[in-house]
């Protein structure tokens, strides 16, 4: 599957988890594209722990961190106006 095929499967973020996506355009404006497409990358694509994580409702999208304060506050189920993104910090190998 090249990556167009894999962009192409996760078309459906924007309506499904809109807060989410309002969130991932923040982190391009304040850490800039490359580095959102890599967390996107190492941790969506990749599914690397560590690197991009996001809920909304009952929705998940990401590889959780491998940090039991992470994993238990990512856990906690969102309602539909909830919504979480956390991003490998930019610098940070």
């Amino acid at each position: 599957m090249d990556r167009e095929q894999k962009k192409g499967k996760f078309d459906w973020l924007p309506t499904q988890m809109p807060g989410v996506a309002r969130l991932i355009k923040e982190a391009r404006t304040t850490h800039g594209d490359a580095w959102v497409n890599e967390c996107w990358k190492r941790g969506v694509i990749d599914r690397e722990p560590g690197w991009f994580y996001a809920g909304e409702g009952a929705l998940m999208v990401g590889t959780l961190w491998d940090d039991p304060l992470i994993i238990a506050f990512a856990s906690a189920q969102y309602t539909k106006s909830q919504h979480l993104l956390v991003l490998r910090p930019k610098g940070v190998a």
